[in-house]
C-alpha cells in the first residue's frame, strides 16, 4: 500500500493561521485487486482538490461534510455545493460523506447532501454510511 498526503484548506482563502494546518490523504492497494481511497480531511472544495483530481482517480471518496463552522462564519469542511464539485472532479468514484453529524457546529446533514445528489441524478453515486454498522466496499 502507499499512502500519499493530499492538500486540503481549513476553510476559505484567508483563514488559514486562524483555522490552522490539515492535510487528507490518497491510500493506493496494489496487486490483485488495486484500488485506491481519497480521504479528503477537513476541506473545503479548493484548487488543492482540483490538484488532487488531476493525479488519481479513486475508487471511493472519503469527503468530510457537514458544513462545520466552529469558529465565526466560515465553513470549514465540505458543504453540499462543495460535495458536488469534488464528486464532478472524480466521475468513476463513490462519494462517502463522513464528518457530518453528532457536533452542533455540523449545519448541513446526510439528508441534504442525499437530496441535492439526487437532484442531479448523480444519487446513485451517494454512499451514506449507517452509523455503528460495518460496510463493505466493492472494488474493480
Amino acid at each position: 500500500m502507499t499512502a500519499t498526503t493530499t492538500p486540503a484548506r481549513h476553510g476559505p482563502s484567508g483563514t488559514d493561521e486562524m483555522q490552522g494546518d490539515v492535510t487528507g490523504f490518497v491510500l493506493q492497494v496494489n496487486g490483485s485487486k488495486e484500488f485506491s481511497l481519497y480521504i479528503t480531511g477537513d476541506t473545503v472544495f479548493y484548487e488543492g482538490v482540483l490538484e488532487v483530481a488531476k493525479r488519481f482517480d479513486p475508487d471511493y471518496v472519503f469527503i468530510f461534510a457537514g458544513a462545520a463552522k466552529p469558529k465565526g462564519p466560515f465553513n470549514v469542511t465540505m458543504d453540499t455545493n462543495d460535495a458536488i464539485d469534488t464528486a464532478f472532479c472524480f466521475p468513476r468514484a463513490r462519494i462517502i460523506p463522513l464528518h457530518h453529524e453528532g457536533w452542533s457546529h455540523y449545519t448541513e446533514g446526510a439528508e441534504v447532501l442525499a437530496t441535492a445528489f439526487s437532484v442531479l441524478d448523480i444519487g446513485s453515486r451517494l454512499m451514506i454510511l449507517e452509523k455503528g454498522q460495518p460496510t463493505r466496499l466493492k472494488f474493480s
